[in-house]
């Protein structure tokens, strides 16, 4: 299908560069191995809570066949990267320029330069067409990391506190396991659409050598999760990380109560031996939240309860493209939702946005259905990006929006036969 791309292009990125393409789907195969890399400013930026900018960071280069994305747990005490731009849209298979970063501030303040912003994720993958998917290998994966000096930006007793240091860039094995975590709101918060908000929820106590990635498709009806947040410095990723806040963008005006599911987090295990070490902890505990949804145009507010969830990702899995399928005008700093064409997900998978990937004038946040609620282990449909526009600007019919990564999961069950068993004798201990 030939589609029409939209990018950023020139100083400041104020000029805008059209082209046409053609897009299909492609399945690619990851590397066992990954590594990040650190977003530094090169500009002084002054940003106001809740205004998503445009901020010019120090150049990455990244080699062919890899994909990024944000580290999701924020990194600077006045908020978050959502997206990356290269100075041009980039293939998979091609080197890449990054150049600057989407940010989403959460407070009023000045972003120096030599603050570290962000970190992306850089992973190695071959791609193919789907007609060879059965001969795809796993790629060499060529690690560039550095040591890079920044300032560390965190709040202690309510201030801002900048810390000069020299960073090392982090490489690690990718073992594509995973737990599930529900974010549940602490608070009641009226949210309005397009402002974002830190919002307060139960502690969620990550283990050491895990990485947090929100899970897409909408769990809200209000908004989504785009990041999260703990108190003071930053901690290593060999660290625990007790997780407090969730960053919620809402699509809609509206009131998320306490004890609302705002959202989940996938935590992904980058070292095998904490896992077994925690999995007693994590899987006699089980939690009450509302999950809530519309439901012939209404807020329905349903009780569950969220089981612990164990799941084992493919190396393996498939890019799909996100086209506009209505044209809309977008505001600067508007969230909106965009219908797509209707993007089939079959069941046993999720879905991750790419970065850098994102048309000019909005980034895809989120994929949102039009369907009830449904498990992982069903089959879905989605039918709208939820699109954050930094600057503005007019997006068409047929425009490519972006792009998704479908990744199968296959749920890990030996642990819940153990706890079912065992489980009376766990609770009295």
């Amino acid at each position: 299908m030939k589609v029409r791309t939209v990018s950023w292009e020139g100083k400041d990125w104020m000029e805008v560069k059209t082209g046409f393409t053609d897009v299909h789907s492609a399945n690619f195969k990851s590397a066992r191995k990954a590594y990040w890399k650190l977003l530094v400013a090169n500009q002084e930026i002054e940003v106001k809570k809740g205004k998503p900018v445009i901020i010019g960071t120090k150049e990455i280069i990244l080699p062919p066949k890899t994909a990024v994305s944000p580290l999701s747990i924020m990194r600077h005490a006045l908020g978050a990267v959502f997206d990356v731009f290269g100075d041009r849209l980039y293939k998979i298979e091609e080197e890449k320029r990054i150049v600057s970063a989407a940010y989403l501030p959460v407070e009023d303040g000045v972003i120096e330069i030599g603050d570290v912003i962000g970190v992306i994720k850089v992973f190695p993958m071959n791609v193919t067409p789907s007609d060879f998917v059965g001969s795809i290998e796993e790629p060499d994966v060529n690690i560039s990391i550095k040591e890079v000096e920044g300032n560390l930006v965190y709040t202690r007793n309510g201030k801002i506190v900048r810390e000069r240091r020299k960073l090392r860039e982090y490489w690690y094995r990718r073992w594509n396991v995973a737990e599930w975590y529900p974010l549940i709101a602490r608070e009641d918060v009226d949210v309005v659409r397009g402002k974002s908000v830190l919002i307060r929820v139960e502690n969620v106590e990550l283990p050491e050598n895990t990485i947090p990635v929100p899970l897409s498709v909408m769990r809200h009806a209000l908004g989504t999760v785009v990041d999260v947040a703990h108190a003071g410095k930053p901690r290593k990723v060999e660290e625990r990380k007790l997780i407090t806040h969730a960053l919620f963008v809402p699509a809609f005006n509206g009131r998320i109560e306490k004890g609302d599911l705002v959202g989940v987090l996938n935590a992904y295990y980058i070292s095998t031996g904490e896992r077994a070490s925690r999995m007693l902890q994590h899987l006699i505990r089980r939690v009450e939240a509302k999950h809530v949804f519309w439901k012939n145009g209404r807020i329905v507010r349903e009780k569950i309860v969220f089981s612990p969830f164990s799941f084992k990702r493919s190396s393996i899995g498939k890019f799909e493209p996100l086209i506009a399928a209505e044209s809309k005008e977008l505001e600067e700093g508007d969230v909106e939702l965009i219908r797509i064409l209707d993007l089939e997900l079959p069941s046993g998978t999720i879905v991750q946005p790419l970065t850098a990937f994102n048309h000019a004038f909005g980034s895809v946040i989120d994929l949102v259905s039009s369907s009830p609620p449904r498990l992982v282990e069903e089959d879905r449909s989605v039918s709208h990006a939820l699109v954050m526009s930094v600057k503005g600007g007019r997006i068409e019919k047929g425009d490519l929006l972006g792009a998704v990564s479908v990744y199968n999961v296959s749920v890990l069950r030996e642990p819940e036969f153990f706890i079912s068993r065992y489980r009376e004798m766990f609770a009295r201990q």
